[in-house]
C-alpha cells in the first residue's frame, strides 16, 4: 500500500496478497462498466423499449380490456418513451457511482445494485425479442446481468466463494454459449462479427469467416470445459483474453480518424458494456486465488 498526499493507492504487490479485496474492487469495476455503458447509450442514443411499448401483439389487448385506444397510444407516446428513457439513464448512471462507493452498511446499494440488475435483465428481455427470440441471444448477455447480482451477494450476504463461483461459471458458460451459438452459424451470423475480425485482424472475407467458426468451437470448449477443475484454469485464462478481444473490438474495428469524437460517442458504450465478457473470468480466477489460499 502507497499514499500520495494521503489518498491510499494498492499496489501490485497488495494486490497479489490481498486477492479477496482485489476480487471485489474487480467486480466493482465490472459492475461500473456496464452500468455506465448503459447509462451513455441511454443518455445519448436510444435503447430498445419500444420494442415492447408499441407491441401490438402483446400490449393491444391490454389497451382493449382497459377501452383505451391503441393507434392514439402508438401516435402520441414517442415523446413520453424518449423522456423514459433519459431517466433510466441517470438511474443507471447512480448505479454507476453506487457500485464503487457502497459497502455493506449502505442501504441504498442494497435497494439499487439488485434494481440495476434487473434493468439489464429487462435490457437482454427487450433485446431478445428484437432479435426473434433466439435464445443465443439472450443468453449472451448473462456475464453483463450477473455482476450487480453478485456485488450485491457479496456486499450484502457474504455469500461463500464456492456459491460466487458457481453463478459466475454459469454465466460466463452462457455468454460464451451465447456468442458461440451465432459464429458457428447455427444463427444467422451477424454482419458486424465477420466485419470486425476483418477490420480488427486484418483478414480476408473468407479467412475471417473460417476463424469466426473456429472461434464459435472455442467459445463452446470453454462453456463446458470451465466446470472441469482442471480444466478451468487455462479455460478462463483464454476466456479473459477472447472476452476482453471482442470487447475492444468495437472500438478498434470502427475506428474512424475524422470523426473521433462522434466514433467514441458512438462505440464507447458498445465496450464498455462488454467488459465483463473478459473480465468475470479475471473476477472468477480471484475468487479461486483466494479459495486456494484459505483451503
Amino acid at each position: 500500500m502507497v499514499f500520495f498526499n494521503g489518498i491510499r493507492f494498492l499496489t501490485p504487490t497488495t494486490l497479489a496478497m490481498q486477492p479477496a479485496k482485489t476480487a471485489l474492487w474487480c467486480l466493482r469495476l465490472l459492475c461500473f462498466c456496464v452500468f455506465a455503458g448503459r447509462a451513455w447509450q441511454h443518455l445519448r442514443w436510444d435503447a430498445p423499449y419500444r420494442a415492447l411499448l408499441w407491441s401490438e401483439t402483446f400490449l393491444a389487448p391490454v389497451f382493449e380490456r382497459m377501452g383505451w385506444q391503441w393507434q392514439y397510444w402508438v401516435s402520441h407516446s414517442d415523446v413520453y418513451i424518449g423522456k423514459g428513457i433519459k431517466a433510466t439513464g441517470v438511474f443507471f448512471a447512480v448505479c454507476a457511482v453506487a457500485s464503487l462507493v457502497v459497502n455493506g452498511k449502505h442501504r441504498m446499494g442494497r435497494y439499487l445494485l439488485p434494481a440495476g440488475g434487473f434493468m439489464l435483465l429487462l435490457l437482454a428481455l427487450l433485446y431478445w425479442k428484437e432479435k426473434f427470440f433466439f435464445t443465443g441471444e439472450l443468453i449472451e448477455y448473462s456475464a453483463q446481468v450477473i455482476c450487480p447480482f453478485l456485488l450485491y451477494a457479496l456486499l450484502y450476504h457474504h455469500t461463500t466463494s464456492e456459491k460466487l463461483m458457481l453463478a459466475g461459471l454459469v454465466a460466463v458458460s452462457l455468454t460464451f454459449i451465447g456468442h458461440g451459438l451465432f459464429a458457428i452459424g447455427y444463427y444467422p451470423v451477424p454482419g458486424n462479427f465477420q466485419q470486425m475480425m476483418v477490420n480488427f485482424f486484418g483478414l480476408p472475407e473468407t479467412v475471417a469467416r473460417r476463424w469466426l467458426f473456429y472461434a464459435g468451437v472455442m467459445d463452446m470448449v470453454v462453456a463446458a470445459g470451465i466446470f472441469v477443475a482442471r480444466l478451468r484454469p487455462p479455460l478462463l485464462v483464454y476466456a479473459a483474453c477472447w472476452g476482453f478481444i471482442t470487447a475492444f473490438a468495437r472500438l478498434v474495428a470502427n475506428y474512424d480518424a475524422h470523426i473521433p469524437l462522434y466514433w467514441l460517442n458512438l462505440w464507447l458504450f458498445e465496450t464498455l458494456v462488454r467488459i465483463p465478457n473478459g473480465g468475470l473470468p479475471v473476477f472468477l480466477m480471484l475468487v479461486g486465488w483466494e479459495k486456494g489460499k484459505n483451503e
